[in-house]
């Protein structure tokens, strides 16, 4: 037997023959950097809080996920050139740190994703990030210093209730109902999912091998057009988009994106050359994780 085994004594029977459970040689502690093994965990809360997702997907509902922290094995996911050159190096990333079963980040909305990545960021290499931009107004240089933390925060806080305008968010079906500005027609729209997406995207690069005509107009009405004043048949609404004024067709997209939930990546920015106050919009980037 190898002597890096344990050893299982086993005691001798005594005169009442009545037989002594083995005894078991402790496992010693074998960690001689005083640091634990086991990879911190923490909990990201989804922007979209789980109501943009299919029914037949582990997303449906599901308000957070679990990740785990980035170690030397996701820095080298961040420095791989080919992750970086095909566009995938963030799904790889959040792929490699996910702990919730049945999610990966092909599945995961925009905006879910920026916030496990901001997540990761922040967990990895500290909650502050500093980056350079210019003054709108007189073009000097200004360094600008963010919290992640915060902008998670109002992330959350933004995308936690639906702002209602000429528009109705009917709990019950997550959809929006509004009046149509030229037809009048009474619709309901639905927020495009991953799914959805993924699905236009693979209609568009099918109809393009094929050298057919694809109108991105008429596929994303196709697809968030629930039901037209009470008709839900499908045929009848294709039908529909194809005639649809070009200010209903605005209105519908106008809905759709003021609605679907954003990372809240905004920055006050105040320019010590002219004294101009802005804010910007701070757009997630490889970046953010080689900034100190």
């Amino acid at each position: 037997m190898s002597r890096n085994r344990q050893r299982v004594q086993i005691p001798q029977q005594d005169t009442d023959t009545t037989q002594q459970p083995p005894q078991l040689i402790p496992q010693q502690d074998t960690n001689p950097f005083g640091l634990s093994f086991v990879v911190p965990t923490e909990i990201v809360k989804l922007p979209s809080f789980g109501r943009l997702y299919g029914e037949d997907s582990p997303l449906q509902g599901l308000e957070e996920v679990e990740v785990k922290s980035m170690t030397a094995a996701e820095e080298d996911i961040l420095i791989n050139t080919s992750f970086i050159e095909q566009g995938i190096v963030f799904d790889r990333l959040i792929d490699s740190i996910m702990i919730t079963p049945g999610v990966v980040a092909e599945d995961l909305m925009d905006c879910d994703k920026i916030a496990i990545l901001m997540s990761a960021r922040r967990t990895g290499y500290g909650d502050k990030v500093n980056f350079g931009v210019s003054c709108n107004n007189c073009g000097a240089d200004i360094e600008l210093e963010i919290s992640l933390t915060k902008m998670l925060e109002d992330t959350l806080a933004s995308s936690a209730e639906v702002e209602e305008k000429d528009w109705e968010f009917l709990n019950e079906s997550n959809t929006f109902s509004f009046k149509l500005p030229v037809t009048e027609l009474q619709v309901q729209i639905k927020l495009l999912t991953a799914e959805d997406t993924k699905h236009l995207e693979a209609s568009k690069t099918q109809k393009q091998k094929l050298g057919l005509p694809y109108n991105e107009t008429l596929e994303f009405l196709r697809a968030c057009i629930v039901e037209a004043q009470g008709i839900v048949d499908r045929t009848s609404i294709n039908k529909l988009v194809e005639i649809l004024p070009a200010a209903d067709a605005r209105k519908i997209r106008v809905v759709h994106n003021e609605n679907m939930p954003k990372v809240k990546a905004d920055a006050d920015i105040h320019c010590g050359s002219c004294g101009h106050k802005d804010k910007k919009e701070v757009p997630f980037s490889l970046g953010w994780f080689w900034s100190n």
